[in-house]
């Protein structure tokens, strides 16, 4: 007996380590370790490049504002937008006389006592704006901001300023992200943009004065600020049933030398403001 049992325990043992065998072989495996996600790093976007409107106080960036207008006024065609941009831009000079005032006084503060260095800055402001190659997208954006500036008071001005430049600015800044486009702008860019409707040739007016007297000091005295306003000829015309007499210079042949002129006025201090000509 002790034999059989002894079998018989064997038996059942082997029997029970077969039945744990198949268990196991039965068992799926463990799935792989998962890996932890290797994370992404995004890259930081490049830092915006300055242009001749960045780091200006709010001041400042009203008279760059004006200085945009300006170019617009002067370079937007004839169709109905850019008559559109010339009565607000002639509008806003008229109306916002006071905040445009401080606004000079603040870019003059800026570029110190020597003249020609304001005279020096504002042409390459002038120019900034009046790039070839990005003139069809700025007309379009000048047409909108035009319209928001006469709608903004005249305390609030140094606060839209800054936002209105970046908007101005920003099809000049495309076209220096794609040198292709830019090239192919440029090319199809007419060489002298389309003057005023009955603008023929180029003039500005720089203000309207009390008398022929007073016109004349004020004459001298935008030649003393800007001596390269003596390349140009000015003219005195009676405003019709009113004590003023309108100082106007001229002519300059093209949209380049309307921008020059422009740009020393400014410089100057003065307005300007763009007028049609006799033919």
């Amino acid at each position: 007996m002790g034999a059989m049992n002894m079998r018989k325990t064997i038996a059942g043992t082997t029997l029970a380590l077969l039945i744990a065998g198949c268990a196991h072989r039965d068992k799926p495996a463990p799935p792989p370790p998962v890996e932890p996600p290797v994370p992404v790093e995004t890259p930081t976007p490049p830092p915006p490049t300055p242009t001749i409107n960045s780091d200006l106080g709010p001041e400042e960036a009203v008279w760059h504002l004006r200085a945009a207008l300006n170019v617009a006024a002067l370079s937007c065609g004839q169709g109905p937008a850019g008559a559109a941009i010339v009565t607000r831009y002639n509008a806003f000079l008229t109306d916002r006389k006071g905040a445009l005032a401080t606004a000079y006084a603040a870019e003059k503060a800026r570029h110190g006592s020597d003249p020609a260095t304001l005279d020096r800055h504002m042409t390459q402001l002038y120019n900034f704006f009046a790039d070839p190659a990005a003139q069809r997208g700025f007309c379009t954006v000048a047409g909108t901001v035009a319209e928001r500036t006469s709608a903004t008071p005249a305390d609030a001005l140094a606060t839209f300023a800054p936002t209105a430049l970046v908007e101005l600015e920003e099809p000049y800044v495309a076209s220096r992200r794609n040198p292709a486009a830019r090239m192919a702008a440029a090319t199809a860019a007419p060489a002298a943009i389309a003057s005023l409707p009955g603008a023929a040739p180029w003039r500005i007016q720089i203000g309207a004065f009390t008398g022929q007297p007073a016109a004349e000091a004020a004459w001298q005295k935008a030649l003393a600020r800007v001596p390269s306003l003596a390349a140009y000829q000015p003219s005195y015309e009676q405003v019709p049933g009113k004590p003023l007499v309108r100082v106007r210079v001229g002519a300059a042949s093209d949209r380049a030398g309307a921008i020059r002129l422009c740009a020393a006025a400014a410089a100057g201090g003065f307005d300007c403001m763009p007028i049609g000509g006799a033919r």
